[in-house]
């Protein structure tokens, strides 16, 4: 098997297998996501696809829907805190939407699976991310 093959093989295990954990978040009040694809788009039609890292995209975020704010992990050292405005529930879905720092940012995050889709757009500039969610513990 040529290298190349087993590289797409390999990324491909790794997508499924972070696909495999995502996890129900129907009554979480905090959940823990994952980036696993990211696409970054230009207005000059470009775009390029790869890990978060390359983009400075942290690996994960928790989500505190009570205190509507997305943050690193204390673990990933990056300390960075954003809050969000909308936040719904609908039909199995979580909808939450924010801007900051002139970024525009949605995530839809299936409550059954925990599967997400984020979008996040600048000018001139569109970032989607494909991951996965799971609820975080309450430290109550």
């Amino acid at each position: 098997m040529k290298k190349s093959s087993v590289l797409c093989l390999t990324i491909l295990l790794m997508m499924v297998a972070s696909v495999a954990t995502a996890d129900d978040v129907k009554d979480a009040e905090a959940i823990l996501c994952s980036s696993a694809e990211v696409t970054v788009c230009y207005s000059e039609g470009d775009c390029e696809g790869g890990s978060p890292w390359t983009w400075n995209i942290p690996e994960f975020i928790e989500i505190d829907f009570t205190k509507k704010v997305l943050r690193t992990t204390v673990a990933s050292g990056q300390n960075r805190q954003t809050p969000f405005k909308n936040f719904e529930r609908e039909a199995g879905q979580i909808f939450l939407q924010g801007v900051e720092a002139g970024r525009a940012f949605s995530f839809v995050i299936d409550e059954v699976s925990g599967l997400s889709s984020i979008a996040v757009a600048r000018n001139g500039v569109t970032v989607s991310v494909f991951g996965a969610c799971t609820p975080l513990l309450s430290s109550k």
